[in-house]
């Protein structure tokens, strides 16, 4: 395209993008697709109708809807160093970045240097119903943007949560109910049953009551690809459904060793009424590697498809079966010739498969990351009959900009979709990994990427497909020596192989951040009964059970290439299962004598394990806090405490560390209560950098750490204070050094207050508010701190504690100043055998609070800065609150009003020459562009604040925009504020 003429295209897109949700942008083809020309569903036309639903939705044409989760702020995984944006419209990542200043997959933390555009999921099958002379009908594919929330109503919205949340503990059952189609008492009960999505999914008139949450920070969400909106929806072609719901899980880990890599879980159900033949599972993905504040960072990236595939060992400790029950160490006479002792598993293999980019150069620094997508997981038939026996991908293809889809590029309508899908491109038939060579241009890489088939998926059947989006320190340089050095690896027979492999992932970290993540996705063997069935002989994964009252029909052979059985043949039953070692593996199938003390009659059933996946220990969750988003809004009535004061900020927040289990198993101690205590940081004079959605890792203050006052006694005894005696009737505290006053004071302490050890602060919970009643709990609300019935984890624990509302602990900030922009971050740290574990501290711009002056009634409005100088460069401003502007906020400053009266008032704002230039009212939105609506337990609310947030502001903020639209000029300009107290009238001064 000559260069006039791309300039005009760009033209175009701009004044497109004024109207849609998408931005832009033209490779060298001119294709615009997603701004690209190769990542479908972000065409002109799909901006266009996103926006005609999203202005209905706004002007309430549509009645009651929930928004897409694609403006403003949305649900962002940033508990780890990977942040990125989680959709309920097909999309990971933000590519509609002239709606949301999200990031769209940023690292380490909110850095401003991206490393993803977007990710998507593709689904395509065959209607056995439709005949071949229509393969039109017959073999649809739904992708991208043609997945929808199911239905338009509020509750079709993505859902937080985390691992150790109330009702949402991991395979188990939170509300102890049980099926009655169960007749064996150690498969009665129903776990999980119930996905995080606002229904009742199990019909017993209960709301996500027990589910399955994971991670630090989880989002969870339901799409499907026939709804009337998908199906209106119109790309290359018409959507034709394949009739399919995906309920998708995204996760994130704030561990040290798990923090670079997030996870997305898609289960993928038949809900077409009829079966689907052939199903696959494809996944475009469009990974960009530079700095936002450089134009055209994506165009200078390369390829790496085999890095960092590959099969590595994990070596089992030599310790106890109790201790590791995975050795399975040999001491059965079934097995024959027997090793006393000898472990039939000491090591377990560790398979990675994945795919990467990277930046040419790294941006000479600026880039020192590589992001990788990753395949952790999908459903298998180790038999191969129905599904594909190990997991691994079934095609893959890398492509630059502007490459047509018979030349390798991406396929653009459903025919090529399936079969590129179809295909076994670019994977080695015997290794099962990529065997792709990479580009050798530099250009806006993408790639596409499937796995399947599952030949026959019956209705309400479904298929579960897990992956990861992972970056992590690397070069191109380097990555491109990572096939030799990985076929060396192989080749080495030395019995170092261990200390090989370790110095293979010392020269490429991305290697050791797969094997890392794919090691946290084997998890941990548990010995179980309730609910979860377990293997009943060493190596046997596969277990099977025929239909309810049916009896059994057929019989299955075991595998052939044991000493043990002989590859015997067994009956399939119906309502108990009967395991199978079909992959001829002792290590993905755990037993073990140990379990329960078994008679010998019944001994394979009561000596499995059950296996858990993505174990792992964590600190506890960060408790919410009075900024976040889905609290500190004007219209919440439940908020109890606003942040924002007269040269003040009041932070509160709720109790949810200290009621959270730890989910990970530390050395044979499962689920347990440790937390010790909350940290306070704070982030002041963050002038928003490009491409930056909030403050930095390296932004962030300590301003104190507050240790909770929660102890025991030799006896397990709560210890309710730390008197250490009495003084006739007045009971004599402790005295402690407190190094801000630099003397000793006695400091008094009773269970459940906070300290400071540097200032001597004290917090204590707020014992008027009243605790939060969840689902199913047994107790009256005013009764607390009473025993429930509740078994817990923890044998030191005498009753669970209950769950308090933000406001139940308050932290005052005066070191403030009124119309500046400032970010909290409260986290909770816990003991750990290697000493402490602390959430992650974060916060995005929509989490930012700004101290508010108060009202002044029969005091003169000011404004502030007057004069506005507004030079160039937002470093020689004297007004030094102005950030750099960006999409949703084109000016990046403001001026303020201060010292309104109380009560409702109006700015008219005017020239010297008496034209209206603005007006501004108290009731009017100030964060509206970041905050999209709320759902609540009272509906759905608009999530922004006001100008006049409480009843004591007396500040409110003006973007120098006038009510046409345009930035204003230099000159003298008058106000007047009207409100009940009568009229005022001032003037101010802007200089440009």
């Amino acid at each position: 395209m000559k260069p006039r003429m791309r300039a005009v295209w760009r033209g175009v897109l701009a004044l497109a993008c004024l109207a849609t949700p998408v931005a832009a942008r033209a490779d060298e083809g001119g294709t615009p697709a997603g701004g690209k020309g190769d990542f479908e569903g972000l065409t002109p036309e799909t901006a266009k109708q996103l926006y005609r639903m999203y202005s209905e939705w706004r002007h309430g044409r549509t009645g009651p809807v929930a928004a897409p989760d694609i403006f403003g702020h949305g649900s962002v995984l940033n508990v780890g160093k990977v942040v990125e944006k989680v959709t309920n419209f097909g999309f990971n990542g933000n590519p509609f970045t002239t709606t949301s200043s999200d990031p769209s997959g940023q690292w380490p933390g909110q850095s401003g240097v991206e490393y993803l555009f977007a990710q998507t999921i593709a689904v395509g099958g065959v209607n056995p119903q439709v005949s071949e002379g229509d393969p039109v009908s017959r073999r649809r594919v739904s992708s991208g943007i043609e997945w929808r929330p199911p239905t338009l109503a509020p509750e079709d919205h993505i859902y937080p949560a985390y691992e150790g949340i109330v009702n949402g503990k991991r395979f188990f059952n939170d509300d102890g109910d049980k099926n009655p189609a169960e007749p064996l008492d150690y498969l009665q009960d129903k776990v999980d049953e119930d996905f995080l999505d606002g229904r009742d999914n199990d019909g017993d008139g209960a709301v996500d009551e027990d589910y399955g949450a994971v991670g630090q920070q989880m989002f969870s969400l339901v799409m499907r690809d026939d709804t009337p909106e998908a199906i209106r929806f119109t790309q290359a072609e018409p959507h034709v459904p394949v009739g399919l719901e995906i309920q998708e899980r995204a996760w994130a880990y704030s561990l040290t060793a798990l923090e670079n890599f997030n996870v997305f879980e898609y289960h993928i159900t038949n809900v077409s009424g009829h079966e689907v033949d052939s199903l696959f599972v494809g996944f475009p993905i469009d990974m960009d590697c530079g700095p936002v504040i450089v134009s055209n960072y994506y165009s200078d990236d390369l390829d790496v498809p085999q890095f960092p595939s590959g099969q590595f060992w994990f070596k089992l400790p030599d310790v106890s079966d109790a201790q590791e029950p995975r050795l399975q160490k040999i001491h059965d006479p079934d097995i024959r010739n027997p090793a006393p002792g000898k472990a039939l598993c000491t090591q377990i293999g560790i398979r990675v498969n994945g795919y990467s980019i990277a930046d040419d150069n790294s941006d000479d620094g600026k880039t020192p990351g590589m992001p990788s997508f990753l395949l952790f997981d999908h459903t298998i038939d180790p038999l191969g009959v129905n599904g594909p026996p190990r997991v691994g991908f079934r095609a893959f293809r890398s492509y630059a900009g502007g490459t047509t889809f018979s030349q390798g590029g991406p396929p653009r309508i459903d025919q090529q979709r399936f079969e590129f899908m179809s295909s076994n491109e670019n994977i080695d038939p015997e290794t099962g990994f990529i065997n792709a060579p990479g580009g050798d241009q530099k250009g806006d890489y993408a790639a596409w990427s499937a796995v399947g088939p599952w030949l026959h998926v019956q209705p309400n059947a479904s298929i579960t497909v897990t992956v990861g989006y992972a970056v992590q320190r690397g070069t191109y340089a380097q990555a491109v020596q990572y096939p030799a050095d990985y076929a060396a690896l192989k080749a080495d027979s030395s019995t170092d192989y261990q200390s090989k492999q370790t110095t293979l992932f010392s020269k490429y970290p991305a290697v050791k951040n797969a094997f890392d993540a794919q090691l946290a996705f084997e998890g941990v063997w548990e010995a179980r009964r309730a609910g979860l069935p377990s293997t009943d002989w060493h190596g046997r994964e596969t277990g099977i059970r025929g239909a309810h009252g049916s009896a059994p029909n057929y019989e299955l052979q075991d595998c052939r290439d044991r000493d043990d059985f002989d590859g015997r043949f067994r009956p399939v039953q119906s309502d108990q299962y009967t395991w199978f070692d079909f992959d001829c593996d002792y290590c993905t199938g755990v037993w073990s004598y140990a379990v329960g003390n078994p008679q010998p009659a019944d001994r394979k059933y009561l000596g499995g394990f059950f296996h858990k996946t993505w174990n792992a220990s964590a600190p506890p969750p960060s408790p919410v806090l009075n900024s976040s988003t889905g609290y500190n809004f004007t219209d919440n009535p439940t908020r109890l405490v606003a942040a924002a004061g007269d040269n003040r900020i009041t932070l509160a927040w709720d109790n949810t560390s200290q009621i959270s289990a730890d989910p990970g198993e530390i050395r044979g101690v499962k689920s347990i209560f440790d937390f010790r205590g909350y940290k306070v940081y704070k982030v002041a004079g963050w002038t928003r950098p490009v491409g930056s959605p909030g403050p930095a890792e390296d932004e962030w203050s300590l301003v104190a750490e507050f240790a909770c006052f929660d102890y025991r006694d030799s006896l397990g005894r709560r210890i309710e204070s730390n008197q250490v005696r009495m003084d006739g009737s007045t009971p004599v505290y402790p005295k402690v050094w407190i190094p801000q006053k630099q003397e000793s004071l006695a400091v008094e302490l009773h269970r459940g207050d906070l300290w400071d050890r540097q200032s001597g602060h004290v917090l204590r919970p707020d014992s008027a508010i009243g605790c939060v009643r969840s689902a199913g709990d047994p107790c009256d609300v005013g009764a607390c701190e009473a025993k429930c019935g509740r078994s817990l984890f923890s044998p030191y624990l005498e009753e669970r504690p209950f769950h308090y509302p933000v406001g139940f602990y308050r932290f005052e900030d005066n070191e403030v100043r009124n119309g500046f922009l400032y970010f909290y971050s409260v986290t909770a740290y816990d003991s750990s055998f290697d000493g402490e574990t602390e959430g992650r501290k974060s916060a995005v711009e929509a989490e930012g609070v700004t101290p508010q002056a108060a009202t002044k009634a029969g005091q003169a409005v000011w404004v502030v800065p007057n004069p506005y100088k507004g030079r160039q460069r937002i470093a020689d401003r004297p007004s030094t609150w102005d950030l750099t502007p960006n999409a949703t906020d084109p000016t990046g400053t403001h001026i303020d009003f201060m010292g309104l009266p109380p009560g409702r008032w109006t700015i008219r704002i005017y020239t010297v020459a008496g034209d209206l230039v603005q007006e501004i009212r108290s009731t009017d939105a100030v964060n509206q562009s970041l905050r999209g609506p709320v759902t609540t337990p009272g509906g759905v609310l608009p999530g922004f604040n006001r100008q006049q947030d409480t009843a004591n502001d007396g500040q409110a903020s003006w973007n120098l925009i006038s009510r046409n639209g345009q930035d204003i000029v230099s000159g003298v300009y008058l106000f007047v504020v009207d409100s009940s107290a009568g009229l005022q009238r001032g003037r101010f001064v802007v200089i440009r």
